[in-house]
């Protein structure tokens, strides 16, 4: 298997009446079959041949996670043609921005975006025709109904296994695209080295969550899935409430998401706990420990049998979960184990298609992204005394290189290694662990390095801490002049604030807020070594900025609070 195209050859051969995608919608879930699945993509491929578009053409694909989604990004690939996901949450700005660098002559839209894509045929001359992913479309855009059903002719190119699949875009800046280059021998690699870790098979119900513009979701959730003939279930919202009624409704067996949502998931298991009661809770905790122990230490799994409503709650059909997209508390990891649920955490990025590094079910250790996955190599570069140092790699999965960029390849790609910018070690075992990223870390007076995500996992755990993040700022005057300290910008968890004024009768205040936080910042410090404590904090009321995986983007927390 070379290309992406083998992909719907083969599975709508392989596993033709079973489902491939399914969507609820007015009620009721509609569902794709891979044969269906197939003879959509072969006419969508078609039909975008006879709108001009050849081999290495590039095409766009924006709008949320759904079955259209997936097929016009299949028949993209069929064709030949480069598709360019674009994240539904861009500015139009940045839309127009991306559409111009790729030179797409197509893109095809979830219909909430048509009004928006029909105003940019003006400012993108390339652009010669937009696809609306609904069953009708205004006078001048094709319906999804029409280029997936029409009669199919011979499509004249096929792709090669060095042709490019991809161009994934990774910047938000306007002035600087930066377009990853992935290849079909790239994603294809990715899949088939990650595929068998996880004993996939179509019995499984993927539920995907993660924006799928995203190339973990792509590879991982939409992808892997896929070549297994597994069924991919796609979910009503981001609402943890709605998910978790997706999963009740269909049986969901595997899901990836990122760390935000398994805290969401975890807290309301505690939250109902503790609302039964005294006794409820202490039971609870007894359980959880006897559970994690019988886990860890003998290697029996009872939890599924002591939590027995945990499961039912999250559907009764659950396999794991799979996290990625950034670091995930590794107490949220052994909480979900003493019920009985297995959480594997992975690392890559986007330049490596993107899975470097995975858990599997059989060598989990938590706490860790777990072993380069296989036929890919990877090292420590220039590792300090305790062993972390730059994480670069090789192997198949790594980008072309930067679109227009070589100037920016360069920097990244140097002898075939790629260079990713973080910070880990490997230990005896060949577990690998990230300690953070080479710019972010905060380098102190006397030399020591500060590692912000391990001082946020201790400050997230406190009750009074909704989310944080630790910056470093550079002291501006004295004999520490030009030296970093911790900084760490909070958002409070005002439900617990709203309980502790309630039970205390005392009047809720930013004062009373602020008081109480200081306190738990100096709690925290007296604990640690001297060049990790927090020098100073700033409070904040909204939720901190993200990108649409949910990742802190600790550039606009420093520049919104004044912290440059």
């Amino acid at each position: 298997m070379e290309t992406l195209k083998d992909f719907v050859t083969q599975n709508t051969r392989l596993y033709g009446e079973h489902v491939a995608f399914q969507i609820k919608r007015e009620g009721v879930y509609q569902k794709f079959t891979f044969a269906e699945t197939g003879k959509m993509v072969e006419s969508l491929a078609y039909s975008l041949q006879e709108l001009g578009i050849e081999r290495g053409c590039r095409v766009a694909i924006i709008g949320e996670n759904r079955p259209e989604w997936a097929i016009s990004f299949l028949a993209v690939v069929y064709l030949g043609a480069v598709a360019v996901p674009l994240d539904v949450l861009l500015t139009e700005e940045n839309i127009i921005n991306f559409l111009l660098d790729s030179e797409a002559k197509v893109i095809i839209g979830s219909g909430k975006l048509i009004g928006l894509l029909e105003g940019l045929k003006s400012k993108v001359p390339s652009l010669k025709a937009i696809i609306s992913m609904e069953k009708e479309a205004p006078v001048g855009v094709y319906s999804f109904n029409r280029v997936v059903s029409r009669e199919t002719g011979v499509i004249k190119q096929v792709p090669t296994s060095e042709d490019l699949a991809s161009l994934v875009y990774t910047s938000g800046t306007t002035g600087n695209p930066k377009g990853v280059m992935l290849t079909h021998r790239n994603i294809v690699f990715d899949v088939l080295a990650v595929v068998p870790l996880f004993d996939f098979s179509p019995k499984d119900n993927f539920l995907s969550v993660l924006p799928i513009h995203h190339t973990f979701e792509t590879t991982a959730g939409f992808l892997g899935p896929y070549h297994e003939g597994a069924k991919i279930t796609y979910a009503e919202s981001l609402k943890s409430y709605q998910i978790v009624a997706n999963m009740q409704e269909t049986g969901v067996t595997i899901m990836c998401g990122v760390p935000l949502l398994y805290q969401l998931f975890y807290d309301a298991i505690i939250r109902k706990a503790e609302e039964k009661g005294m006794v409820a809770k202490i039971s609870f905790s007894i359980l959880s420990a006897v559970s994690y122990f019988f886990s860890q230490v003998i290697g029996i799994n009872i939890g599924a049998k002591l939590f027995k409503m945990v499961h039912k709650n999250l559907g009764g059909k659950l396999r794991f979960f799979v996290s990625g997209g950034a670091a995930i508390d590794p107490a949220v990891i052994r909480g979900f184990d003493s019920f009985g649920i297995t959480i594997l955490q992975g690392y890559g990025l986007t330049e490596s298609a993107p899975i470097l590094t995975c858990c599997a079910l059989k060598h989990n250790k938590i706490g860790s992204v777990g072993r380069v996955v296989p036929g890919v190599e990877l090292k420590i570069k220039n590792p300090d005394g305790l062993g972390v140092g730059e994480i670069v790699a090789r192997g198949p999965n790594i980008m072309k290189g930067y679109y227009k960029r070589k100037d920016l390849t360069g920097e990244v790609l140097v002898d075939g290694w790629l260079h990713t910018g973080d910070l880990g070690y490997i230990d005896e075992e060949g577990y690998v662990f990230i300690t953070g990223r080479a710019k972010d870390v905060i380098v102190t007076g006397s030399g020591m390095n500060v590692y912000p995500e391990e001082l946020e996992f201790i400050l997230n755990r406190l009750p009074q801490i909704k989310e944080s993040c630790v910056v470093g700022i550079k002291v501006k005057e004295g004999l520490r002049k030009g030296a970093e300290e911790a900084w760490a910008v909070i958002v409070p968890n005002h439900e617990y604030f709203e309980k502790y004024a309630a039970e205390n009768g005392v009047s809720l205040s930013p004062d009373l807020i602020r008081s109480i936080i200081k306190e738990q910042i100096y709690r925290f410090n007296i604990k640690e070594t001297d060049y990790k404590r927090i020098v100073n904090f700033v409070l904040s009321e909204a939720e901190l900025p993200k990108t649409s995986t949910r990742k802190i983007q600790r550039f606009k927390v420093k520049r919104e609070f004044g912290l440059l």
